[in-house]
């Protein structure tokens, strides 16, 4: 009788790494060698000040975004698709998809993911109340 075997990665774990080691091509680049445990925030100042600050940047940069280090130059990319990255923390309430704008892009086309002079980590001045938009 055959023996099966269970793949040591499941096809999900597979596409996943196959997608992360292919991400550096869709980084940013950022000059010179990043150590590992950097505080960024010491050259980023403004990531983490302003009216609205993620909580988020009270953490490690990995949790959102990853470096890789090739000679003298660090690509750093999101550690998932933008559409996705947000729901990696924040649940994805009944409530969030009647949010008008969610249903027509990813959040962060309209709250930065770091830190704005906005409330809510909006980009721009808020328009109309959102309970006004859902009444109509």
């Amino acid at each position: 009788m055959p023996v099966l075997m269970r793949p040591i990665l499941s096809p999900w774990i597979a596409c996943l790494l196959l997608w992360l080691l292919a991400m550096p091509a869709w980084g940013v680049e950022h000059p010179g060698v990043i150590p590992v445990g950097t505080d960024c925030s010491s050259c980023h100042v403004k990531k983490v000040t302003g009216k609205s600050v993620h909580s988020a940047m009270s953490t490690q940069c990995t949790v959102c975004h990853v470096a890789r280090t090739q000679g003298d130059m660090t690509t750093l990319s999101l550690a998932m698709p933008k559409e996705l990255i947000c729901f990696a923390c924040h649940e994805k309430s009944a409530e969030l998809q009647q949010h008008v704008p969610a249903v027509k892009g990813p959040c962060v086309d309209c709250h930065d993911a770091h830190s704005s002079d906005q409330r809510m980590l909006l980009r721009a001045a808020a328009g109309p109340a959102l309970s006004a938009i859902k009444s109509k």
